[in-house]
């Protein structure tokens, strides 16, 4: 088990103080806005809701409403052919931010970017460098 940067050079990874694994931290700052915050929800009122739901499959904003967001940490695996590994995000995340995991686990050659959906009512704003979770690597018997 090797983790590399996005230049393919190994690089060492902090163990976890909490689980078995590795911290993960993020590579550039993200912004994961609210699904209050769409465009289909600006300005309307109950009067207006049936005219709003009028091609409501079909509306471009709605299309994007629960889009995963990539959290790049900048991270490959080079695992061993029976390697693989979990993604366990911090509970902060979960907890206090209200977004939620997508995607937990990884194979070889696979770039750690753990994908998130915002369920809050606010845009959440996470800085480079914050650990967002642990990855943890195990082996298939």
């Amino acid at each position: 088990m090797k983790f590399l940067n996005e230049q393919g050079q190994e690089i060492t990874l902090k163990r976890a103080e909490n689980l078995p694994g590795y911290e993960v931290t993020l590579s550039e700052d993200v912004v994961i806005d609210s699904a209050v915050n769409n465009p289909f929800f600006k300005g309307i009122n109950v009067l207006q809701l049936p005219k709003k739901l009028k091609g409501f499959r079909d509306n471009p904003d709605l299309q994007e409403i629960l889009k995963p967001k990539a959290f790049n940490t900048g991270i490959k695996l080079n695992l061993t052919d029976k390697e693989y590994a979990f993604f366990e995000p911090n509970v902060d995340l979960s907890k206090n931010k209200k977004i939620v995991l997508v995607n937990r686990l990884f194979g070889n050659n696979a770039t750690i970017e753990p994908l998130f959906i915002n369920f809050g009512l606010k845009k959440i704003k996470i800085r480079r460098n914050t650990v967002i979770g642990t990855i943890v690597v195990s082996k298939a018997e």
